[in-house]
């Protein structure tokens, strides 16, 4: 019946059904696109476990204008000098110039600007908090002789929606600042409570 079909349309209907089908696909792909779906726009992942996964990219520049790219992976939070820090792995390629590119691996303490928490997937009032950023940086720092400045750097945690540990502490941070108002008011006592939560959800996250 099928193979009738096909003989009746002819090559003329067989082109239109195939660049009809085209059509579609792109379509479907820019839909994607447009709902956040896959994209190496999203930045790449740091980790990922069955609770959830980290999103951690950096981009940034060099004196003489070549550009930078990579990943920032947190091990630990803590104070210094009465600032909350993060301190992890940074690692990068520098595009650009006679050598062509050029990787570089090392450790860094970039300071967390804003803790938003609590924002739920989809914009929708939800019961479970899933995601959370960290605001870090910007950040200044010579590498392999040349002075680099990375933009602000976005931490992007995602709570597996099914839910679990990692939903529960990043509902624990939602709550402790909004109890606080904010990262601004969060000393003593609850800066070391955020600190532990932070660390948790690192620990959930295999880091």
């Amino acid at each position: 019946m099928a193979h009738h079909a096909i003989k009746r349309l002819g090559p003329t209907g067989l082109i239109a059904i195939l660049v009809a089908l085209t059509l579609s696909l792109i379509g479907a792909g820019a839909a994607i696109a447009a709902v956040g779906g896959p994209s190496k726009a999203k930045g790449p992942v740091v980790a990922h476990t069955k609770a959830g996964k980290m999103k951690a990219p950096v981009e940034g520049t060099t004196d003489d204008g070549r550009t930078v790219t990579g990943t920032f992976t947190p091990r630990k939070f803590q104070v210094v000098n009465k600032e909350l820090v993060a301190k992890g792995t940074l690692q990068g390629t520098i595009e650009g110039g006679d050598k062509g590119p050029r990787t570089f691996h090392r450790s860094v303490t970039m300071p967390v600007e804003d803790v938003i928490a609590g924002a739920p997937s989809g914009g929708e009032a939800v019961a479970t908090c899933d995601i959370l950023n960290l605001v870090l940086g910007p950040l200044d720092l010579n590498v392999l002789g040349l002075e680099i400045h990375l933009d602000t750097v976005v931490l992007d945690i995602v709570a597996n929606p099914a839910g679990g540990l990692l939903g529960d502490l990043l509902c624990a941070v939602a709550n402790l600042l909004d109890g606080a108002g904010g990262l601004g008011g969060v000393i003593g006592n609850l800066l070391n409570q955020l600190i532990g939560f932070l660390e948790d959800i690192l620990g959930q996250l295999g880091l």
